[in-house]
């Protein structure tokens, strides 16, 4: 009798405890889910400026992208352009010594938020035999730029470009992503509903399995 009745009681207080976790989960504050668009395109440039062969060029696209902001210092990434690499002929090199020293520069234009993309950096290239690398240290970026939101929220953002390093080793030109990255700076969300956590979503799923649980020992025990 005495071994049941201590079994229901922890039975209980177990559910109880899970209750009140799920309680101060819901109490968190929630996140705030946003939509921001970033649309525009990137300059072509071929060969690149920066090339000594001529044999490295830029390809400029357009690009239209969706990205879900919830808080300050999010980042997303996205390709800004290609890079048309020929393969390599001949052993020369751009005359660098142990890093990038010639001046790069890339350009685009933002239509959504409207403003206008330069970044900065400093380029090298080699080839031989069958192969070409280049390789490109970004220096600056571009922004901040401000925005708003169809839910009603605003922020500004940063875009800067990744560094690269790549080599073609194959006898044909290849294509290779330049990447460029978006750094929230600022955010204050709209009025939408909410986004539950997952600290929060976890919690909820605990307390239910906790009260089931309870529930299901409360029948067994009762006569």
């Amino acid at each position: 009798m005495i071994k049941q009745l201590l079994k229901t009681r922890g039975a209980k207080l177990s559910a109880l405890v899970v209750g009140l976790l799920w309680l101060v989960a819901l109490c968190q504050t929630p996140a705030y889910a946003d939509t921001l668009t970033i649309t525009g395109t990137s300059d072509t440039q071929n060969p690149l400026a920066s090339s000594f062969s001529g044999q490295v060029g830029f390809l400029g696209q357009a690009f239209n992208n969706n990205f879900i902001v919830t808080a300050t210092g999010q980042t997303f990434d996205f390709v800004f352009g290609q890079y048309t690499v020929a393969p390599g002929v001949a052993l020369v090199e751009s005359g660098c010594i142990d890093s990038p020293c010639i001046p790069i520069t890339l350009t685009g234009n933002l239509t959504s938020p409207i403003g206008s993309l330069s970044f900065t950096g400093l380029y090298d290239e080699a080839e031989g035999a069958g192969s070409r690398f280049v390789l490109v240290d970004w220096a600056t970026g571009s922004g901040p730029f401000g925005f708003t939101t169809v839910e009603g929220g605003s922020g500004t953002f940063t875009i800067e470009l990744l560094d690269v390093f790549e080599n073609n080793q194959t006898a044909s030109t290849q294509l290779y992503n330049q990447t460029a990255r978006v750094t929230i700076t600022s955010f204050t969300p709209g009025g939408q509903t909410p986004v539950p956590e997952p600290t929060t979503m976890l919690m909820l799923g605990s307390g239910v399995a906790g009260l089931i649980i309870s529930t299901r020992r409360r029948r067994r025990s009762e006569p």
